[in-house]
């Protein structure tokens, strides 16, 4: 098994620079398996949603799927990574706040506490007022 950068899963998916695509291409298909950190699932978000990709939030939980089905991808708990990427349909936040927060319930805490107050009504978080100097 091999761990995967976010930049060789940019390259992989994108196929925007066909040299580092090749290459990218031919480690991940060599390779017995491929591991995902959580860690590089968020910045996958985060990269794919910024300039210059601008995918959807859709079109990027469509890919998250495509991945945790395949079977050459592995990663820590793929149940995690289904509730936040079911949370993040739905919800006001973004997929690193709800795979945090999965994360937590599976470490079995009661909530998570955050100052985001996009998670405010979530369950699961208690949302914090964010300080003030009025």
């Amino acid at each position: 098994m091999i761990g995967l950068d976010t930049n060789v899963l940019v390259r992989y998916l994108t196929k925007d620079n066909e040299a580092q695509w090749q290459k990218a291409t031919a480690i991940i298909n060599d390779a017995q398996s491929c591991f995902i950190a959580d860690i590089v699932l968020c910045e996958l978000v985060w990269v794919l949603s910024g300039k210059p990709y601008q995918y959807s939030k859709s079109e990027i939980l469509q890919v998250l799927e495509l991945m945790l089905q395949s079977s050459k991808f592995e990663f820590a708990n793929r149940t995690i990574i289904y509730q936040a990427i079911k949370l993040t349909q739905t919800g006001k936040a973004n997929f690193a706040d709800y795979l945090i927060g999965a994360t937590h319930r599976n470490y079995d805490c009661s909530q998570t506490v955050t100052f985001d107050q996009k998670l405010k009504g979530e369950k699961w978080y208690q949302v914090l007022k964010p300080f003030s100097f009025e």
